[in-house]
């Protein structure tokens, strides 16, 4: 599936070698190092102030600091050879379009770089174009969220960060103690704007891309995967199941999001979004990301599935070319989270019992003693099987060891 739109103003060459700056790398920035070597590729870390410098072990062929100058860094770019700019963290993506810009290399449109990172601006973006959204309101006053809630007559509400990279949770609220009590709770993330919208209550969707120039010229999206969450009335994702990308739902999802896509002025690498339907009003974007993603078992991801958002990326980069289309998978693939209701600890049986599972194919690093939080996921869990039964008879298993006393609570 793909969408037209203009092209970037440079298309990537097939460079039999090349260096790409990663810009703000982190955890899963730092996987375009051994991807892009596959391919003959160096890469070279942007640093921004105050953030986490990479280790000569990491594999960057140079850390060069950016200082607030945009021609200058720039500059020590060009003449470090570099074709291709990503960025490699959430606070790394603004720049990464800027510097892509200046250096007329391909990628995202910078004078749209941050109404893709607001989820207010998204969703005001999105209905100005006469594309399905949210109502909702992005303010820094209390008063005017208490007003828009009251105006609105909405009977339940989520009241979020801005920033959709942000870590701090999203509250759900039905009355205006409850806006009270969770802009307060909010308001030790920092001042910053945050965002009262309508409460869906429908399945959340996440759904990759990846996007660069197509065969034609035009802009391309393509569809790499799209995930089915089942979330908690805390909005916590407890489940994700991998959908197939022939269905009707997904082609409905895919053809809206490269609408949102085009119209946010994403032109050029990965992007994940989270999605809902809304009754009839259809699919509505709730926010949108372009940092790397990696699961945290890319590796069991990619051998039962094929899909690896790293990988794919480092093709784009280095020869202009997409991965093979997903064939028809036969494997049935389910994230589970963890989620104790109160503080405790791992019980050494139940957490081997849980690990043994016939469909556990992968877990986040789990140890015995290991303190958990309540309202915070302690794990994750990867099932693979061929018949969806097998995954939802383990799922149930799950939650039965969670209830049994997997976290030190049992009753």
């Amino acid at each position: 599936m793909a969408l037209a739109a203009p092209v970037p103003a440079a298309s990537p060459p097939p460079y039999p070698r090349g260096t790409v700056a990663v810009v703000a790398p982190s955890d899963a920035g730092d996987l375009y190092v051994p991807a892009l070597a596959r391919h003959g590729w160096n890469c070279v870390a942007v640093t921004l102030p105050g953030a986490r410098q990479p280790r000569d072990t990491d594999g960057y062929l140079r850390n060069l600091a950016h200082r607030g100058s945009l021609r200058r860094t720039a500059a020590h770019l060009a003449h470090l050879g570099v074709r291709a700019v990503v960025a490699g963290s959430p606070s790394g993506t603004a720049l990464a379009d800027r510097l892509a810009a200046r250096l007329h290399l391909p990628g995202n449109d910078p004078s749209t770089t941050d109404i893709r990172h607001d989820i207010g601006l998204t969703s005001s973006a999105l209905l100005n174009a006469g594309i399905t959204a949210p109502r909702s309101i992005r303010t820094t006053r209390l008063a005017s969220a208490l007003n828009w809630a009251a105006f609105t007559q909405v009977p339940e509400l989520v009241l979020e960060h801005a920033d959709p990279a942000h870590r701090a949770p999203a509250y759900h609220c039905r009355t205006a103690v409850d806006i009270r009590s969770a802009w307060q709770a909010l308001q030790h993330f920092g001042s910053q704007p945050v965002v009262l919208r309508e409460h869906l209550t429908g399945l959340h969707y996440r759904i990759h891309t990846l996007t660069g120039p197509g065969a034609d010229g035009t802009t391309d999206h393509t569809t790499t995967s799209i995930w089915s969450e089942i979330r908690t009335p805390s909005q916590q994702v407890c489940r994700a199941d991998l959908l197939s990308c022939r269905g009707l739902i997904s082609r409905s999802l895919a053809l809206y999001t490269m609408r949102a896509l085009t119209a946010l002025g994403v032109r050029y690498g990965p992007a994940h979004a989270a999605v809902t339907f809304i009754p009839d009003r259809g699919p509505a974007l709730l926010s949108l990301r372009t940092d790397p993603h990696a699961d945290f078992a890319y590796e069991a991801l990619r051998r039962a599935t094929g899909q690896d958002p790293i990988r794919d990326t480092a093709l784009l980069l280095t020869t202009g070319q997409r991965h093979a289309p997903l064939h028809q998978r036969s494997a049935h693939v389910t994230k589970v989270a963890l989620l104790p209701r109160s503080d405790g600890a791992l019980d050494a049986h139940l957490l081997r019992t849980l690990a043994t599972l016939p469909t556990v194919a992968a877990t986040t690093p789990l140890h015995a003693g290991a303190q958990v939080r309540a309202g915070q996921t302690a794990g994750w869990l990867l099932l693979i099987a061929d018949d969806s039964r097998a995954i939802n008879q383990d799922y149930q298993v799950v939650r039965t060891i969670e209830s049994l006393g997997l976290y030190g609570n049992a009753p």
